[in-house]
């Protein structure tokens, strides 16, 4: 008797027996494409994918992810071959939005809320509904930017309406590498020459302003904290792989950052500027208001909910607090790398919750909420000794950010690794009662 599903002698895998299989590993596949291009971290979102993995049947589906690529593999009794899928991978700037979207809807099809036909049909209309508009996004960013200069003591008008300018500045230079496909590092390299090059021009010229929070707090929205975090918890995590590229790609952007602005600086040392940075800390309750609005700035920026920006605003504060009253006043100082550890560890811990309580994912708010640790005045502090032939200067700010850095990312690490298990040994005791 002939197979109406095969009657034309091919075989479609849409249809007869491996059709529900077909459209579950598809279905999986492009979820887990959204979530890994706006994701924090490729291993928090393989773990995720796991966990929905039994409740569309694909119990034992073996999964590979990389910054550029996701693919599927299983291998269903009858089958001759394992049915394999791959999605291509485009991570760019985050799209907090689809992150959490899609992570609510597989919550909705494991409680059985909706089939999966009808997850299919919403998963493509969250992926088809227009991203948030450019302006938006501008202008929010530039509201972080406001906020990182006062967070770093820029409290005059001059050094506010610098920096600002120097980031509008950077917006054309943005598009215009897109449509020409230039490499990401060459508008790295541009945006970090302008940003530095502005305020030390209009210095030159006998503008009063501050350079430093001016410099440093336009260049906060470029830094590549969530890169380097991303590295180091999927390490830990066992994903080698991704771990390293996003390793790599944290490092080509501060360099190329760092690049930049020694670019920039070189121009302010040529007309004579000797800048010394203030290393005095912003008073405490103006840093936690800065980086608060610096936080919603991007969090904004990338799209991220109305209902998850509160929260994440008050995990960034939290962990800044810890930071701000127990490292001796001063912005970026290597001896105290355990005190950006431990805010670190408590942003993921607060993460972590907000996440049992959202139902959304942890790397909603973590790569947000970690930018006020970024050690980006180390940087700079680094860079201005060097563009200045001080390279003996340059030692110790770098091996700051260098301590700072990897004291936030393994944080990070650890928080979210304790988390985990602690809501996982949760859920245990939950379906045993």
């Amino acid at each position: 008797m002939t197979d109406p599903d095969h009657d034309d002698g091919r075989w479609d895998p849409h249809r007869g027996e491996f059709r529900d299989t077909v459209l579950a590993i598809n279905f999986v596949a492009d979820a887990g494409r959204q979530m890994l291009e706006s994701s924090t971290s490729v291993s928090e979102v393989i773990e995720r994918l796991r966990r929905f993995l039994p409740a569309v049947g694909l119990d034992g589906c073996s999964m590979d992810a990389t910054l550029s690529s996701l693919i599927l593999s299983y291998w269903q009794p009858g089958q001759a071959l394992p049915l394999t899928t791959m999605r291509e991978l485009d991570v760019t700037s985050p799209r907090l939005e689809l992150l959490s979207g899609t992570d609510a809807l597989l919550d909705r099809v494991e409680r059985g809320d909706t089939t999966l036909v009808d997850a299919v049909v919403e998963l493509r209309e969250l992926v088809d509904a227009p991203p948030q508009r450019a302006r938006i996004s501008q202008a929010a960013l530039l509201v972080s930017v406001l906020g990182w200069v006062l967070f770093l003591n820029g409290t005059t008008a001059v050094t506010v309406v610098v920096a600002l300018a120097a980031t509008v500045v950077t917006f054309p230079v943005s598009r215009l590498v897109s449509r020409l496909r230039l490499p990401t590092t060459a508008a790295t390299f541009l945006i970090a020459v302008l940003v530095a090059a502005i305020p030390n021009l209009l210095a030159a010229a006998g503008l009063s302003l501050r350079l430093g929070p001016a410099i440093v707090g336009a260049l906060f929205i470029y830094l590549p904290g969530r890169a380097f975090v991303s590295s180091v918890i999927d390490g830990i995590a066992n994903a080698p792989v991704s771990s390293l590229a996003r390793a790599i790609e944290a490092l080509l952007t501060a360099g190329f950052l760092a690049l930049g602005m020694l670019v920039g600086n070189r121009i302010g040392t040529g007309f004579g500027l000797d800048y010394e940075p203030n290393l005095n800390s912003t008073p405490l309750a103006l840093s936690i208001i800065a980086a608060g609005v610096g936080v919603l700035g991007i969090a904004v920026a990338w799209s991220m909910p109305r209902v998850f920006l509160l929260p994440t605003i008050v995990i960034s504060s939290a962990g800044w607090l810890i930071v701000a009253i127990t490292t001796r006043g001063g912005f970026g100082d290597g001896s105290d790398w355990w005190a950006y550890l431990i805010a670190a560890a408590v942003v993921a811990v607060l993460a972590s919750a907000a996440t049992v309580w959202q139902n959304s994912s942890a790397s909603v708010y973590t790569g947000v909420a970690i930018l006020p640790l970024v050690p980006g005045f180390s940087l700079y502090t680094a860079m201005l000794a060097i563009a200045q032939g001080d390279t003996s200067a340059a030692v110790s700010p770098l091996a700051d950010a260098g301590s700072i850095s990897l004291a936030i990312a393994v944080g990070i690490a650890v928080g979210l690794s304790v988390s985990r298990n602690a809501i996982a040994v949760g859920r245990r005791v939950r379906s045993a009662d």
